[in-house]
């Protein structure tokens, strides 16, 4: 009776932490040398009820970030609404990707 209640307690506590923020980080391309990836991180944030987009990009010789950081907001209401930031995300992100001469997916 025991170990099936530490069990529940334990699931319990799972669920909870699994409510928190939710997030993927996604490469989405790179230049031909190598020198710059583009990442993209994604998710939710229970706190706003919103889904987020973050793009940067990497310079991996050096270990900073290059630069503007694309950031977008959207309710969170449907499930599509993440498919549409993101898609705005990289739609915003164009410019960047062709300075630093990155081929993305």
């Amino acid at each position: 009776m025991l170990n099936k209640t530490l069990f529940i307690l334990f699931v319990l506590m799972t669920t909870q932490v699994m409510a928190k923020q939710h997030n993927r980080i996604d490469y989405i391309g790179s230049s031909k040398a190598g020198q710059f990836l583009a990442l993209e991180e994604y998710g939710y944030e229970p706190n706003g009820h919103v889904y987020f987009v973050n793009i940067r990009v990497l310079n991996v010789w050096t270990k900073q970030y290059v630069g503007p950081k694309i950031e977008i907001t959207e309710n969170a209401a449907r499930p599509f609404l993440l498919q549409r930031a993101r898609a705005k995300a990289r739609q915003l992100s164009i410019e960047t990707f062709q300075k630093y001469n990155i081929n993305s997916l």
